[in-house]
Parts: structure tokens; C-alpha cells; sequence
């Protein structure tokens, strides 16, 4: 069923837009397509069979709201005719600069980022959800949270900070690999990912480990390089508090940083140098 019932359901969550004159059709009717396809992609992506209702309904419907209006927008004054395209125009109507419609499109796109962020983060508070299979997609990259992880320019795509954020995940999904078979192992950098999911604001060691770590990723992903340093300082912590990451301790990765592999600067030691 659509989230959106009619135009003036639809009007609450596109305001200042929309002139309505008598006998025109309803922008509701023109963009009804884009709401179906939209609310499809919304529940079969995200939400999912999570029942939807209060606030969560309203940062539903404002997404399907937003993305299928900017969607529409470029093609709202067209018309097919047997010549080819047409515009329909009013000669009491100025019609619209490519910026200032260029200016719509970004403010639709960032109302509809915004309700979206609160979505999910929201359903990640919902431990029904995270146990379905979208809710482990979610926790499964450090990039978890829509609404506050950074994007960097190298992973936008047109400027669209959903596609960017996606590509952001793709883009870290070798590199948490390599810092799990590596660094952190892969019991405790699940951990670390969870509560990154549904508390990327709690005040506890975890949360600061686990966003270090995605700062360190998310520098690689721009400048190429890995940090080494910085992740053995990670480990470091990680070791001088082992009743906080006890699956670390025990996990074969801690082998990789026992005292036996440490280079020792001795006369008989390879390498030994002044």
C-alpha cells in the first residue's frame, strides 16, 4: 500500500513548492509512478516488514516524498507531442532558471538524506530490525550511521550523498578486511561495528575505539595510504585493556603482536645495526 494516499497527504511533506490551481491535475496524480517506485525501493532496501507508524511513518513517507518529487521535477513541464517534446508554459508564470531549479533538486535531495538518517537510525535502535538481513547489512562497516558519516568527494557521485555513502561503504569493504585479519580480528571488529550501528553516540571506550578506527579508514580511503602507526597504537590500547576486548585476547590475530615476533636490535639477531 502507498504510504501516500492523496495530494494533500502528499503536500505536508513538500511545502512551498506547489501552486495548486482548479482543474489542473494534482501534482499527486503526476508523480504517482515515482511514489510507488519509491516507496518500493524504501521498503525492500531498508525497512523492510518493521511496522511503520508515529514518527517513524512520518521520516517514511518524507523520504518517498522528497526523492520522488526531485526525481519528477526535470520532466514535470514536458509533454510528448507528435513533433517531439513540448513545455507547458503559462504566460503568467515566469518559467524557472535551470539554477534555480538545479537549487530544488539539492534541497529535496537534502530533506530527503535527512529524514533518511533518521530512519535508519532509528531502526538501528530497533533490535527486531537488526536482526533481520537488512539490519546486518547496516552493522557490517564501520560506515553505519547515514546521517553523520562523512562523505569524502572521491565517493560522491553527482553529487548524491546516498549513492556517495554507498560507494564509501564498498570503497572501506577491503580495507576492514585487511584491519580484521590483521589488527583486530574478526570477533571483536563485529563488535566494533554493532555498536558503531545502534550507539554511535555513547560515551564508552568501545565507541571511541571503534570510531578511531573508522577515521583511519575513512583517511586511507582519501589519501591511499595505511597507517600503520596509528593502528598498532589501536592494538596497543587494545592489549593494556583486555577485560574491555576480551574476544581480542583470545582471537589467533593477537599472536601476530606477541613479544617472540618483536625485532630485537641483538649482536646475533639479522639485521642488527649500530
Amino acid at each position: 500500500m502507498i504510504s501516500i494516499l492523496n495530494n494533500d497527504e502528499l503536500l505536508q511533506y513538500i511545502t512551498n513548492v506547489v501552486e495548486t490551481v482548479d482543474g489542473e491535475t494534482p501534482l499527486y496524480n503526476k508523480i504517482l509512478p515515482q511514489l510507488e517506485i519509491t516507496e518500493q525501493w524504501l521498503h525492500d532496501s531498508i525497512v523492510g516488514d518493521i511496522p511503520i507508524n508515529g514518527d517513524r511513518q512520518k521520516m517514511a513517507a518524507t523520504v518517498i516524498a522528497c526523492e520522488a518529487f526531485r526525481r519528477s521535477v526535470p520532466s514535470l513541464d514536458l509533454i510528448l507531442t507528435p513533433n517531439g517534446f513540448g513545455v507547458v508554459s503559462n504566460a503568467n508564470v515566469a518559467p524557472a532558471s535551470k539554477e534555480r531549479v538545479e537549487r530544488l533538486i539539492a534541497s529535496l535531495a537534502e530533506q530527503r538524506d535527512k529524514a533518511l538518517g533518521a530512519l535508519l537510525n532509528d531502526l538501528a535502535k530497533d533490535n527486531k530490525w537488526m536482526a533481520t538481513e537488512r539490519g546486518q547489512w547496516l552493522a557490517s562497516s564501520f560506515f553505519s550511521s547515514y546521517s553523520d558519516d562523512p562523505v569524502p568527494l572521491n565517493c560522491m557521485e553527482s553529487g548524491d550523498r546516498w549513492q556517495g555513502w554507498l560507494l564509501l561503504r564498498q570503497k572501506a569493504r577491503p580495507i576492514e578486511q585487511a584491519y580484521s585479519e590483521r589488527w583486530f580480528g574478526q570477533e571483536l571488529t563485529a563488535r566494533l561495528r554493532h555498536t558503531l550501528a545502534t550507539s554511535p553516540h555513547g560515551a564508552t571506550d568501545v565507541v571511541a575505539l571503534a570510531s578511531t578506527i573508522r577515521t583511519i579508514i575513512l583517511d586511507e580511503i582519501c589519501s591511499g595510504r595505511r597507517m600503520f602507526h596509528r593502528l598498532d597504537r589501536c592494538v596497543n590500547y587494545i592489549r593494556d585493556n583486555a577485560e574491555l576486548y576480551p574476544e581480542w585476547q583470545t582471537d589467533k590475530v593477537a599472536e601476530l603482536f606477541e613479544d617472540k615476533w618483536r625485532f630485537k636490535n641483538k649482536k646475533n639477531s639479522p639485521g642488527y645495526f649500530f
